[in-house]
């Protein structure tokens, strides 16, 4: 019969899915056509990154190799409502980003190339400002 054959078929284990994280951290679970244990996480060189639990992935999988977590949908956290901190990692350099508590960037040595402005004033004025201030002037 017609139907039949246009029911969905099952996606090949090559080609990739999506499906929700339900670990994150030592170890990655997503659920797919079932819950996935163990999978690796790929991503660009020099950026290190952890899904969330609920975050929507893409999966792939190739011929005999453990199926591995290939990136997010953008916006796919559940309970964006409330933004909670992010860190990641870029070429061994720890970034954390909070709308509550800013930005800290961890590492030896960090350069600011171009205009830093704290609150709208030039850093270059603002100090200016405040050793004026200092002085009585």
């Amino acid at each position: 019969m017609w139907l039949s054959g246009q029911q969905k078929r099952p996606a090949d284990e090559s080609e990739g899915q999506t499906g929700i994280v339900t670990m994150s951290g030592g170890e990655t679970a997503v659920l797919l056509d079932r819950e996935r244990r163990g999978l690796q996480l790929y991503s660009p060189g020099g950026y290190t990154w952890t899904p969330e639990v609920g975050q929507r992935v893409l999966v792939i999988q190739g011929r005999g190799e453990i199926p591995c977590v290939v990136g997010a949908l953008q916006g796919s956290i559940p309970d964006q409502v409330g933004i909670r901190a992010k860190e990641l990692t870029l070429a061994g350099e720890t970034v954390r980003v909070s709308a509550q508590e800013g930005a800290a960037v961890s590492g030896e040595r960090i350069d600011l190339n171009g205009q830093v402005y704290v609150k709208g004033e030039t850093l270059e004025d603002l100090i200016r400002r405040i050793v004026a201030s200092m002085l009585g002037g």
